[in-house]
């Protein structure tokens, strides 16, 4: 601008005031004439752009028409939208359930023919279905129409409902009734129920109430909020759902349920040995069963005669309270258990090495044994005992046991030609509980002894009396703890490695077994 000035005082040095507004008013006229060309540009340019836009069109449409992908038949172009959704994270992560919804929106957004297939495909839509009463963009109009869509593409399809932050002790809001009658009129359509709250209030089951459960294969149920106007024995749903096989649920919620079809049960709440005999006596032929077991006062009210559930191929265990807490096995015969998972989570339990060897006995066929202690330390003795009443095992876990890992342990799994083995087909080990008490010598050469290369195998007279290893897992890091593995045991088990021995030193965090 000072340049500017500078120049137009230059210009008009020796001029009159009339002669400068003269110059003026030509500026004036240049501006106009100027502003009317940038006016005709730009309609000009304006034009060129629809120009241009038509073009890209129409460009984009003759791709689209050459596209190889529009050649597909229908059928197949679904099956690849089903392919690019993402699944769930199996990792339990909740939210990561929107996603499903989110990549069948994308895919219904992408053109109108791609709109027309997805919308009907169900399958698309019948991905998991969170509805979150806490979050109150889950309750607008915006987001009840929505799950009503949802819904609506999903069918006749099942699907998975998850329910989050239901309110409780107080009358249900005028949304959050919209979105619950949403859903319950799609009921016969639920394939799984899963309620996060621990207490769910007794609204929800007056408003279920006759409603058909048809397609319900899971339900997770953790308690019922209490109300003195609202009996729980009134409601009907589940003990009448026929397809029902799978239940989560806390044994005093005191809602019915159809046990003698149930094949997969999860008691949530502590039991006594003879609430598990009332309960599973109705069960007879379940599959799988995990509880959290409280020791009896008065040993002498477990019946003597063990209750047998001849179905029952997986047991977990979880032992919380007093000495007498292993009792619980004699109260129970189970001939055809493959996995056996037990857990001490707290109190003061003696190892009960009497009644777990007849259960052993009444149990023969256990292939998988795990044991994570919380602290509780098995005596190796007991393991070994175990041990030599299971002659079908197979994998074996151990974690946080203390001391329970030692030279006895083993020298007892250390294998030679001329002697018996424990545990001939065990070819699967896990330990996470070595605290230095113990030979590593010792666990290197009980490692060595069961292991032979193909080569080896083939040289041999016979045929060894075990199985070879498939896989060993060490835990490698201790928390508070100053044990580590000595070079030369790392250089003994490395040298195994190179030998195709399938062994891996595992961090805590990412201790996790692959059975």
């Amino acid at each position: 601008m000072y340049a500017i000035l500078a120049q137009q005082t230059e210009r008009t040095r020796g001029s009159s005031t009339s002669q400068i507004k003269q110059l003026i008013a030509e500026s004036d006229s240049k501006i106009i004439l100027l502003e009317n060309e940038m006016a005709a540009l730009e309609s000009r340019m304006a034009a060129l752009v629809e120009l241009r836009d038509l073009e890209c069109a129409a460009r984009d449409a003759l791709r689209f028409l050459t596209a190889p992908i529009r050649t597909l038949p229908v059928e197949l172009l679904a099956e690849i939208f089903l392919l690019s959704i993402r699944e769930p994270d199996e990792s339990g992560y909740i939210y990561s359930k929107l996603l499903h919804i989110q990549d069948a929106f994308r895919i219904s957004h992408v053109c109108r023919r791609w709109r027309q297939i997805a919308n009907g495909t169900p399958q698309l839509w019948a991905g998991p279905v969170k509805v979150d009463f806490r979050q109150q963009r889950s309750l607008t109009e915006e987001g009840i129409n929505g799950l009503e869509m949802l819904l609506a593409r999903s069918a006749p399809l099942t699907v998975p409902v998850t329910i989050i932050g239901l309110e409780n002790g107080s009358r249900p809001t005028e949304s959050s009734c919209r979105a619950t009658e949403t859903l319950l009129c799609t009921a016969a359509r639920w394939r799984s129920l899963r309620f996060v709250n621990y207490m769910v209030p007794p609204w929800f089951f007056q408003r279920l109430a006759g409603r058909s459960l048809d397609c319900l294969e899971e339900l997770v149920l953790w308690n019922v909020d209490q109300d003195s106007h609202f009996d729980p024995t009134t409601v009907s749903s589940f003990a009448t759902a026929p397809r029902l096989r799978k239940a989560t649920l806390s044994s005093t919620c005191g809602i019915p349920m159809p046990w003698a079809q149930l094949r997969d049960i999860t008691l949530a709440e502590r039991i006594s040995p003879e609430s598990f005999r009332s309960i599973f006596s109705q069960c007879i032929d379940v599959l799988k069963v995990c509880v959290r077991v409280v020791g009896t006062s008065v040993l002498s009210q477990i019946r003597p005669d063990a209750l047998a559930l001849n179905q029952l191929r997986i047991l977990s265990v979880t032992w919380v309270g007093d000495e007498s807490g292993m009792q619980f096995f004699d109260c129970l015969s189970a001939p055809a258990l493959d996995e056996l998972h037990l857990c001490f989570e707290e109190g003061d339990i003696d190892w009960a090495e009497d009644a777990f060897t007849a259960f052993q006995l009444r149990s023969p066929n256990i292939t998988k044994l795990k044991i994570e202690g919380e602290g509780f330390p098995v005596p190796s003795h007991a393991l070994i005992t175990a041990f030599r009443h299971a002659p079908f095992l197979t994998h074996f876990s151990i974690d946080h046991c203390p001391n329970s890992v030692d030279d006895h342990f083993c020298q007892a799994l250390c294998y030679t030609d001329d002697a018996e083995p424990l545990v001939p087909r065990l070819h699967t080990l896990a330990v996470a509980e070595t605290d230095g008490k113990f030979s590593q010598d010792g666990l290197a050469n009980m490692i060595a002894s069961r292991w032979w290369t193909d080569t080896e195998l083939a040289s041999r007279s016979r045929p060894p009396a075990v199985a070879r290893w498939k896989q060993i897992r060490l835990k490698e890091d201790w928390i508070g703890s100053s044990f580590e593995f000595s070079s030369t045991f790392r250089g003994t088990i490395y040298a195994l490695q190179e030998t195709g021995l399938d062994f891996d030193f595992v961090e805590l965090e990412y201790w996790k077994l692959d059975w």
